[in-house]
């Protein structure tokens, strides 16, 4: 059984390698493959309001929804590469929420919570991929 500390940090990786994966496996389903970021987020994000005996099987339940998720609909291929965001995190955030999507905008707020340029670069790649709710 995993320790709760331990449940914490793999869910956090989790949450960090799902990110990364979208900016080069989004094009196979550009809303569905959100979720396999942004559920184990919202677990991760419940942690603290939960029984610490509860960690674990918390980091499971995400863990299979997230590799569920990945295995419906991530494409054959990958993109060859993802080019670093232009903007700060500020303006991924400005320009998802201009965009409109909510899978778009709930992708952006988990790449902000992972912080680094991989992830923004997931979050401008949702862009890309969903069409717009907002008319520009």
């Amino acid at each position: 059984m995993t320790d709760p500390d331990t449940a914490r940090a793999r869910l956090t990786e989790l949450v960090r390698a799902a990110t990364h994966r979208y900016a080069t496996h989004g094009h196979g389903e550009e809303t569905m493959l959100v979720h396999a970021a942004t559920a184990p987020n919202a677990v991760l994000r419940t942690l603290a309001s939960l029984p610490r005996e509860l960690w674990a099987p918390s980091l499971h339940a995400a863990w299979t929804a997230s590799a569920a998720v990945t295995a419906m609909y991530a494409p054959a291929k990958p993109l060859a590469a993802v080019p670093a965001p232009d903007r700060s995190a500020e303006e991924v955030l400005e320009t998802a929420l201009a965009h409109g999507d909510e899978h778009v905008i709930k992708l952006t707020d988990t790449a902000l919570d992972v912080g680094d340029e991989r992830a923004l670069a997931a979050a401008l790649r949702a862009v890309e991929l969903s069409e717009p709710l907002v008319p520009n």
